[in-house]
């Protein structure tokens, strides 16, 4: 998990060296974020982590290593990316788009995590900025919001979709066995 200094301590806009980008938004929201990226650090090395189904639309030698990600291999990915620091990890935020990614960067260690919407608007995540990173997430301000949303989607959500799914399955089966039983019957 991120430490605690990463929400504390203050950004250095000159110490970033190695930049990790999350594919947090759609594909064409994250390759204009690199762009912007490479004009407000041009000396920095970024890294890519891209969802399998989108790899195809990162141009060759765009960046220092592009990370594919497939959804069943999360666990080793967050193990390797765990393995290197980064001066900063980036996350484009947008209504669409990965919230798996979204929330990577909170379990990455990393001095700085900088967020950027889609007007390309950026700011570090900081402690004192909850509430933007909030509205930003939620669309509501405040803390209390943040943590609703990062709870639903990581203690709650799991739970109630195995529930939605075994329920589903449950009434698929009544329906086919009701079907299988009329037909039997029909056919004596």
């Amino acid at each position: 998990m991120a430490g605690p200094l990463t929400f504390l301590r203050p950004f250095r806009h000159g110490a970033v060296r190695s930049i990790l980008l999350l594919e947090s938004a759609p594909i064409d929201l994250t390759l204009r974020v690199a762009e912007r990226l490479q004009e407000i650090f041009p000396e920095s090395i970024i890294e890519l982590v891209v969802r399998e189904d989108d790899r195809d639309a990162v141009a060759p030698n765009t960046f220092t290593k592009v990370h594919v990600v497939r959804w069943e291999d999360r666990v080793e990915v967050v193990r390797r990316l765990r393995r290197r620091p980064y001066d900063a990890v980036v996350v484009p935020t947008s209504d669409r788009g990965s919230e798996y990614l979204r929330t990577l960067a909170m379990l990455l260690r990393a001095r700085a995590i900088l967020v950027f919407n889609e007007r390309m608007d950026w700011f570090p995540l900081h402690a004192i900025r909850l509430g933007t990173l909030a509205y930003h997430l939620t669309g509501q301000r405040g803390t209390g919001a943040l943590l609703r949303w990062i709870m639903a989607r990581t203690i709650f959500a799991p739970p109630a979709i195995a529930i939605l799914v075994a329920t589903t399955l449950r009434l698929e089966m009544r329906a086919w066995w009701r079907r299988m039983s009329g037909a039997t019957c029909r056919h004596a």
